[in-house]
């Protein structure tokens, strides 16, 4: 299994035989068909900063399947209906699993409660419907992505019994998103062999995180904690047996 970052919480999962793209925004790369194509994209939710507006880009280059929540997947359908067929997108919501090719993909809770000054940077910066809520974490093949969320312990009670060799996870700390110390709980709850932080890049230039790599090693430096931190660079990948 190979895991590759490409900035905010977009990641590339190579495994079964399958690439899949979690939440492609795309904002640090320039060259989209550089990249190598999938066989399926998942979107967490909607909001800009997880990639449902680049959605057109990303289909003319990739032509292949979307899952993501169900009432996400019904604004694609109505936005995108001259560029996508209806039988490309597939619905998924918290609770449910479906088989991909062999993968097995489980959509989990999360907890995501934007305040009102992040709905208005998000109403003012896009001007879309896109559906910020609800949004899905997913689990494949020992690949925990949590999508945008703080902590819950729904989180580690829809994992029960499932081995997690990575999770994604948010640390930035604002905009209803984790903060690293939160992040570890559930990395630690999760009995996570590895954590990848996200969603700490500035939504735009004046919004920055509070939070970055740099405080999640510190915090880690003081606790003993029983899983490998690895902060990716924009393009850097992860390998981990599968």
């Amino acid at each position: 299994m190979q895991i590759t970052f490409y900035g905010f919480s977009c990641f590339k999962l190579e495994t079964g035989g399958q690439t899949i793209y979690f939440d492609p925004y795309l904002k640090f790369i320039h060259k989209i068909e550089s990249l190598a194509k999938p066989d399926l994209i998942i979107f967490s939710h909607g909001h800009f900063d997880h990639g449902s507006l680049m959605l057109k880009t990303a289909y003319k280059h990739w032509l292949c399947p979307i899952i993501g929540p169900s009432q996400l997947i019904k604004w694609m359908k109505r936005k995108y209906k001259r560029l996508i067929p209806t039988e490309n997108f597939t619905a998924i919501d918290n609770g449910e699993s479906l088989d991909f090719n062999g993968c097995q993909i489980l959509a989990t809770p999360t907890y995501h409660p934007l305040n009102r000054l992040g709905k208005t940077i998000f109403a003012l910066h896009t001007r879309s419907r896109s559906p910020g809520n609800p949004v899905n974490g997913y689990y494949v093949n020992g690949f925990y992505f949590s999508g945008d969320t703080k902590y819950t312990p729904e989180i580690a009670k829809s994992l029960r019994g499932l081995e997690v060799k990575v999770a994604a996870l948010p640390i930035g700390g604002k905009y209803g998103v984790a903060n690293p110390s939160e992040a570890c709980d559930v990395a630690g709850e999760i009995k996570a062999k590895a954590l990848i932080p996200m969603h700490y890049h500035a939504l735009i230039q004046q919004v920055p995180f509070r939070y970055q790599p740099s405080h999640l090693i510190k915090l880690a430096n003081t606790q003993n904690l029983k899983f490998k931190i690895h902060p990716l660079a924009i393009g850097e990948s992860l390998d981990v047996d599968d």
